[in-house]
């Protein structure tokens, strides 16, 4: 049974101020549960959300004399966790090591460098495209990005199927000509995309 349960927040912060240990004991009990949910939302690890939420208690304890019951006492409980949190937040990073990043949120560099790579060359590309007279930049769209067989694009275009076939040529051509030109980087990848 909590004997203090019905004080106060203000009657209890003048208590502990006199060294009451059953007023500290009540301050406890009533803003524990609140206090750990806070602490564990930033940590995700319970024994570090009470480990945080002891220390800011045992330092309340130890300067009781200097609270002010007049002020918030819920607000100023939060405000110390908080910059607990912080300054623990603030201690881990100085001591984390490249070593101690877990394999699965390492980014590999080759893949970072192909994606930014074939990024550069679908902008080239499409660049490109564009800049093809319209009936070629037409047929190579549907042909290449649409996928539509030459017969389809034929039909589609009122165009003969070597008349077809004869756009795709040229603006391949054209195009690995251009891509090529451009950078060695994209040679490999070129193909991938053309």
């Amino acid at each position: 049974m909590r004997p203090l349960i019905h004080q106060s927040e203000k009657e209890l912060v003048r208590s502990l101020r006199q060294g009451d240990m059953k007023a500290f004991d009540e301050l406890y009990h009533r803003f524990l549960p609140k206090l750990l949910g806070f602490a564990y939302k930033y940590l995700s690890d319970e024994m570090e959300a009470e480990e945080t939420v002891q220390v800011i208690f045992i330092k309340i304890w130890e300067g009781r004399k200097s609270l002010d019951e007049n002020k918030n006492f819920k607000a100023y409980l939060f405000q110390s966790v908080k910059n607990q949190l912080l300054n623990k937040l603030r201690n881990q990073k100085k001591n984390c090591t490249i070593e101690d990043i877990p394999e699965k949120y390492c980014v590999s560099t080759e893949n970072v460098f192909e994606k930014l790579t074939y990024k550069e060359l679908e902008d080239a590309a499409t660049e490109l495209i564009r800049n093809l007279p319209k009936t070629q930049q037409q047929v190579f769209v549907l042909n290449k990005i649409e996928g539509l067989s030459p017969n389809e694009i034929a039909s589609r275009m009122c165009l003969s199927r070597r008349t077809v076939e004869h756009h795709i040529y040229l603006a391949t051509k054209f195009l690995k000509g251009e891509l090529m030109h451009k950078t060695s980087l994209y040679g490999p990848l070129l193909f991938l995309f053309l």
